[in-house]
């Protein structure tokens, strides 16, 4: 089960992560603080054994600065050696030079500044409470009661684990309210996103229709009554220009379906998987537009793909699919669908006239324009090939894991 610190970092290493980073130059500057006390006293110490304690004391200082120093960071097994050198050195300096006894009052909270859980915060207490007690009775001698320093300790024992305890428990009551609010934060861009693509949907459908209902129709009723003028039409002239009415309503008949088929939706619900709904796509563009559109799904299984992916790799379908019947002249068509580890992608080849290398440098067409940005949502990479004569291909490629809204990558 992680810490409490380890939940924080991991939850949101931008908020309540960032709390315990930035105490740790604050705990540094503490250790100093008391470093400088403790050589101050030292030389206005006339205690003929204050070698020894500054000797002590100065291979505590090198611990921390070896050994703390990186272990309050990493929470390393460096963070346990320091402690356990702190524990003898301290000792030693009490013994050396009672006058130390104050460096408890930095020892008692490094046990739980550099430990992870309450059992071993309690027990490095302990231990340096143990070491205190033998180095002050060893320093003090006769002249202070071993029974007075124990009580002192036993106090100072009591009071720290309480603190400690009470402390750790505020910073995981901390800890459950930042893993609550990044994942409310992650809900909310969820919605927000399924929001916008339902509002986009439900738009394309709207134009869809009307444009099937007006454009469309109205195409087929020119065509209609050009088709019937030209047959009775006696004069050449008029049935050269019925003709080329007829041939242009044919042409904007054409374009019509083309946007129609575009915008309308083809659905993952109904289909139940992203294949399925690419094979009704394809199904629906070789019947409207006699395109031969073939699709072949190899690899690993896309349906545990995130439903993000899989919209964007629909719509990249329909948009490269209806670009195929504007401008590929193609005969056929295959939609390609693979999935490897960590990655889906999909390709759309046709055999078409291809695209001359300006296209290529280009790539501005408001199609290929939001099918890139739609990708790159997703943490998704689009390429775009193709050469005169030899068709188009186009490849769009998406991570399986999940996507961060927030940050408009991979999770």
């Amino acid at each position: 089960m992680p810490t409490p610190r380890e939940r924080w970092s991991k939850t949101d290493p931008r908020g309540a992560g960032s709390w315990w980073v930035r105490s740790v130059p604050g705990w540094h500057g503490a250790f100093a603080l008391f470093v400088v006390i403790a050589a101050a006293v030292l030389l206005a110490s006339r205690d003929p054994d204050r070698g020894a304690a500054a000797l002590a004391v100065g291979a505590v200082a090198v611990a921390y600065a070896a050994l703390g120093v990186p272990g309050a960071r990493r929470r390393d097994w460096r963070a346990r050696a320091y402690l356990a050198v702190a524990v003898a050195g301290c000792c030693a300096a009490y013994a050396a030079d009672p006058q130390l006894n104050f460096l408890l009052f930095i020892a008692f909270p490094q046990t739980w500044f550099l430990t992870d859980t309450r059992r071993e915060g309690v027990l490095w207490t302990v231990a340096t409470a143990l070491a205190g007690l033998v180095g002050m009775a060893a320093g003090y001698g006769p002249t202070v009661g071993t029974m007075d320093i124990a009580v002192s300790m036993l106090v100072s024992v009591g009071f720290t684990c309480v603190l400690g305890v009470w402390i750790s428990f505020v910073v995981e009551q901390s800890a459950d309210r930042a893993e609550l609010i990044a994942e409310l934060e992650d809900t909310r861009a969820e919605l927000a996103a399924a929001h916008h693509d339902a509002g986009a949907a439900a738009e394309r459908a709207r134009m869809a229709a009307d444009i099937h209902d007006t454009l469309a129709q109205g195409f087929t009723g020119i065509l209609l009554l050009a088709r019937s003028a030209r047959a009775v039409a006696r004069e050449e002239p008029a049935r050269r220009s019925l003709g080329l009415i007829e041939d242009a309503a044919r042409s904007g008949l054409t374009e019509a379906r083309t946007l129609v088929a575009a915008m309308s939706p083809v659905g993952l619900e109904d289909a139940g998987t992203l294949a399925e709904a690419l094979r009704r796509l394809a199904e629906r563009v070789s019947r409207e537009s006699g395109v031969r559109v073939e699709v072949v799904v190899t690899g690993q299984d896309p349906r545990s793909l995130p439903r993000a992916q899989q919209v964007v790799l629909l719509r990249a379908a329909q948009e490269a699919l209806a670009n195929v019947r504007k401008h590929a002249g193609a005969v056929r068509a295959q939609v390609v669908l693979s999935g490897a580890e960590g990655t889906a992608a999909l390709e759309v080849r046709d055999d078409g006239v291809g695209l001359v290398p300006a296209d290529l440098a280009g790539s501005t067409g408001f199609g290929l324009t939001g099918m890139r940005r739609r990708v790159e949502e997703v943490g998704g990479v689009l390429d775009v090939a193709g050469e005169p004569g030899a068709g188009t291909r186009v490849r769009i490629a998406v991570p399986t894991g999940p996507v961060d809204h927030l940050g408009g990558g991979a999770g």
